[in-house]
């Protein structure tokens, strides 16, 4: 075989240097998309937080909603969430509260923690106590619609923060600032509509 021969028998190979410029341009293109991967696994797990976060904080929202309550009385049954701490597993589902189940806090099962503030209202609607720092730990003076400082006595804020404490257990602190990225807060108002049918009639 003479040496035009064997060219033209290898012409239709890749030569070293084709191969190696392909190799390299598929490694960049491979390290491209997996410097992609943990963004993307962050945002997935981000986004799984906020959504149990978010259902935890409706479900409690509910709760109080479905909750009588009595203008200006100092034993409302509503009052029995204020300052109440409660604990979730990794799916949101509830295992426990400061009331009752102080031991569930720490847990391995315990992974959400949720707060809730009520401040309290007095029967001409004016309020006290304070807002948690997460919302400015500011005083509560009551819910005033008008300009003229008159306060709605039918009307109260609810406060709702929960955080992806459990692995912190006792370490964690509600009010501490190190902590405040961790807390989701939700704030909405509370209207006491009709008659309470929970009292017995006269």
């Amino acid at each position: 075989m003479t040496f035009a021969e064997e060219k033209k028998r290898n012409s239709g190979a890749f030569s070293l240097v084709e191969v190696t410029i392909a190799m390299a341009i598929a490694a960049v293109g491979i390290v491209s998309i997996l410097g992609l991967l943990p963004q993307g696994m962050d945002t997935m797990v981000a986004a799984g937080d906020e959504a149990i976060q978010a259902r935890i904080h409706q479900q409690l929202l509910n709760e109080i909603q479905m909750t009588p309550y009595k203008v200006g009385s100092t034993n409302s049954p509503i009052d029995e969430f204020d300052g109440l701490e409660l604990y979730y597993d990794d799916q949101g589902e509830e295992i426990g509260d400061s009331r009752a189940s102080g031991a569930v806090k720490g847990s391995q099962e315990h992974i959400y923690s949720a707060r809730v503030t009520l401040p309290p209202v007095d029967d001409m609607g004016r309020g006290s106590g304070s807002v948690p720092e997460s919302v400015g730990g500011a005083a509560f003076n009551g819910v005033s619609l008008s300009d003229d400082n008159e306060y709605n006595k039918y009307i109260r804020p609810v406060i709702i923060e929960v955080a992806l404490a459990g692995a912190l257990g006792e370490q964690f602190d509600w009010d501490a600032e190190k902590f405040r990225k961790a807390i989701s807060t939700y704030q909405t108002y509370i209207v006491q509509m009709g008659h309470d049918f929970s009292a017995a009639a006269p």
